[in-house]
């Protein structure tokens, strides 16, 4: 049985988002606040995520009673989202008629120009061109050669600092791809990286670093019709009581923890409105 297929993992409807995003910029009135004042640039870590959906309302109860996470409405289609006094993630209202819902990663680049030239000339696809967003930075959106979309943002006043390792936050982001080596390859190529390999489960499990630190990983997708994406964790302490909350709340568990994942410790969910994502028990 295929328990992943492409509808929650797909491409995130680009259309709708260019549209939002330039609605952004040349709004007069609106300025976005800033991820964080701390003046420190994180060059190619994943600082940010914003969720395209076409339902926000439907999904902010979801995160709410699943996560704790609290809204904070900036005009009819831009949200943020808060959780334990922290600015976590956007959320970005596109229409009904769109396909996709999904979890966009946002990497730190100090130039988005050059990013996206060292992109192109690795054979990704530029999505969105640069968008000047007030207070937020310079914004586009990517599509790697395997088609994995993910966003480059370099912020006005500073990246935000890592988010406290506790429930309810993200903790890791992946690449799921058919090639492994030839994604890593690709994002080596945009910023000072260095690859990273560890044993898990008697598996290489492979990643890149920022700094000696680890950035993002890379895992083979599950089956062909899982398309090359992005993949966002959120920490939970109990994976089972979480997925309990999910289904209870509408969303879906595309994969129950299962032994030979991670011993047990990983559910993949899809929300009401179909974004996608992982939730990870990582003890105290």
């Amino acid at each position: 049985m295929k328990l992943l297929s492409s509808k929650w993992l797909a491409i995130p409807a680009i259309g709708s988002l260019s549209i939002l995003l330039a609605a952004c910029s040349s709004s007069p009135s609106l300025t976005l606040p800033a991820l964080s004042n701390s003046a420190n640039k994180t060059q190619g870590n994943i600082i940010w995520r914003d969720l395209v959906t076409t339902s926000p309302e439907e999904v902010k109860p979801f995160y709410h009673n699943v996560f704790g996470w609290q809204f904070e409405t900036i005009n009819n289609d831009y949200s943020l989202i808060t959780y334990q006094g922290h600015y976590i993630a956007g959320m970005a209202k596109v229409p009904t008629n769109s396909t996709t819902n999904y979890w966009l990663p946002v990497m730190s680049s100090d130039n988005v120009d050059l990013t996206i030239s060292k992109a192109e000339q690795a054979g990704a696809t530029t999505l969105i061109q640069k968008t000047t967003l007030k207070g937020r930075g310079d914004i586009a959106v990517i599509q790697d050669p395997q088609g994995a979309v993910f966003s480059v943002l370099n912020t006005v006043s500073g990246d935000p600092s890592a988010l406290p390792k506790q429930s309810g936050n993200w903790i890791w982001q992946e690449v799921w791809t058919q090639d492994i080596n030839q994604s890593q390859q690709f994002y080596q190529q945009l910023d000072q990286f260095s690859q990273g390999k560890k044993t898990i489960a008697q598996h290489d499990y492979h990643y890149l670093s920022v700094n000696n630190n680890p950035a993002f990983g890379f895992v083979k997708k599950p089956n062909s019709d899982v398309p090359t994406t992005w993949v966002n964790y959120i920490k939970v302490d109990d994976v089972n009581e979480t997925i309990a909350k999910v289904k209870q709340n509408g969303g879906i568990v595309l994969m129950e923890p299962n032994k030979a994942v991670r011993n047990g410790s990983v559910a993949v969910i899809r929300d009401p409105a179909g974004a996608g994502f992982v939730v990870q028990e990582v003890k105290k």
